[in-house]
C-alpha cells in the first residue's frame, strides 16, 4: 500500500483548466457572442421594463422565452466520433450552455450513445469563468461539489485527487473531440457589435 500523502499540485490544476478552456472555445466558437448578446438582450428587457440596473444572472431557457433571439439560435454542438477501427457505432458527444452569467457560463457534457446496457454515458457539468479563462468541471455523473483532496478512506469512496482525476478526463474528452469529432453542424456566429 502506498503511504505517501498526496500533495495539491496548484499550477498543475490550473494549468489543466486554462486548456480545457481553450478547448471548449474551440468546439464553441460561437459562446462568446453568444453569452455577449444574451447579456445584452436581457440588460435591454430589464431596462425597458423600468427595472433598476440589469439582471446579474439568467438561465439561457428563461432567455429564450424573452424571444429576444431568433429560434435558430442557441448554443448547443454535437459531435460524432468515429470508432478508431472503423467498425462500430458512432459515438456522438453533445455540449449545450445551461447558464450564462455576466463573468460565468455553465455548459453540460454528455455522450449520447451508450457503450452497453451496463454503463450510463458519462456527462460532465463545466463551469466556464471568462474573467480568469478558466474551466472547472463542477459535477461529474450526478456527484457534485468535489473536494481538492479527500482522507481516504472515505465514505463516497472517491480518490484523494478525485477533481484533479475529473478535470484531467474532461481535458481528455475535450481533445478527443477536437482531433477526431466531427459537428453536425455549423456554428452560428452572432455579431456582437
Amino acid at each position: 500500500m502506498n503511504n505517501k500523502q498526496y500533495v495539491i499540485n496548484l499550477s498543475r490544476q490550473m494549468a489543466d483548466c486554462d486548456a480545457n478552456y481553450i478547448r471548449l472555445l474551440k468546439l464553441m466558437p460561437d459562446l462568446e457572442s453568444f453569452r455577449i448578446a444574451c447579456l445584452e438582450s436581457l440588460a435591454n428587457t430589464a431596462l425597458g421594463g423600468n427595472h433598476e440596473g440589469a439582471v446579474p444572472g439568467f438561465r439561457v431557457r428563461d432567455f429564450c422565452s424573452i424571444g429576444a433571439m431568433n429560434s435558430d439560435t442557441d448554443c448547443t454542438r454535437e459531435f460524432v466520433i468515429a470508432s478508431p477501427v472503423g467498425e462500430g457505432e458512432e459515438t456522438r458527444v453533445r455540449i449545450s450552455t445551461l447558464e450564462v452569467f455576466r463573468y460565468t457560463s455553465t455548459l453540460e457534457i454528455v455522450q449520447l450513445t451508450r457503450v452497453s446496457r451496463w454503463i450510463s454515458p458519462p456527462g460532465i457539468l463545466v463551469r466556464l469563468y471568462h474573467d480568469a479563462a478558466t474551466a472547472e468541471a463542477v459535477a461529474y455523473q450526478g456527484h457534485r461539489s468535489f473536494l481538492a483532496k479527500y482522507a481516504t478512506p472515505n465514505s463516497k469512496m472517491y480518490h484523494q485527487d478525485e477533481k484533479r482525476q475529473i478535470n484531467e478526463f474532461l481535458g481528455e474528452w475535450l481533445s478527443l473531440c477536437i482531433q477526431a469529432g466531427r459537428s453536425l453542424k455549423a456554428p452560428t456566429f452572432i455579431c456582437a457589435a
